[in-house]
């Protein structure tokens, strides 16, 4: 995707999705879907239908199946957490490119629609807790993505008043609404596993082609 504009972004604070945003966790979800669904119901989903998914909470995926819903997410969790750090891997640049925001001064953190556990789980299979300032799951908010709860909580918690200074990177629509909706920057990710027309559609405020690309898009503002 050609960028509109490459003239630097001022924020104080970067807020980052984590499932097909710092984490290829596509191997995990689909594995995890095809064993849960296989072993539970008669049917076994599309790739194409689990991906859609992605960027939801597990409660709002599962929901649909009614009285299963529950029996359905216990056997996803109990599969997949254990298996986090075998069927994932980190985005190529994320790592040299958080290690470059922390040096120059923003806020950072992650604010996804995993459940707390396995947000957990995934941070530290990777040792990425220390580059984040504030950590935000689906657990803490009653209203998920694409509403803006969940990252308005993450500016409370970092002190941060203003949204127009903040920018959420992700890789879906719903993180895109989301940042939309709470006032924020967006910039999507061109390793998305989804639809990129649709995205591009929603107008990000600019698309990353390479994490460690990141900094040098922004410009160190205020909180406040």
């Amino acid at each position: 995707m050609d960028n509109k504009s490459f003239e630097a972004v001022e924020v104080a604070a970067v807020l980052f999705d984590l499932d097909g945003t710092l984490l290829n966790t596509v191997p995990l979800i689909l594995a995890s879907h095809r064993h849960t669904f296989g072993k539970i119901m008669d049917f076994i989903s599309s790739d194409e239908e689990i991906l859609a998914t992605i960027g939801e909470p597990l409660v709002t995926t599962f929901s649909r199946f009614g009285d299963k819903g529950p029996v359905l997410m216990e056997e996803y969790i109990n599969w997949s957490v254990p298996r986090t750090a075998s069927h994932s891997s980190l985005f190529e640049g994320v790592v040299p490119m958080l290690e470059s925001l922390r040096e120059q001064g923003f806020l950072t953190g992650v604010v996804t629609a995993r459940r707390c556990e396995g947000m957990h789980v995934c941070l530290d299979a990777f040792n990425l807790k220390p580059y984040f300032d504030v950590l935000v799951c689906a657990e803490e908010t009653e209203r998920h993505k694409p509403d803006p709860d969940p990252i308005l909580l993450a500016m409370k918690r970092l002190g941060t008043a203003r949204p127009d200074r903040v920018l959420y990177v992700g890789d879906t629509v719903h993180d895109l609404q989301s940042a939309k909706n709470a006032g924020s920057h967006f910039a999507a990710v061109e390793w998305t596993a989804m639809d990129r027309a649709e995205i591009d559609r929603g107008n990000p405020s600019f698309w990353l082609g390479c994490a460690e690309d990141l900094p040098g898009r922004l410009r160190l503002a205020g909180k406040d």
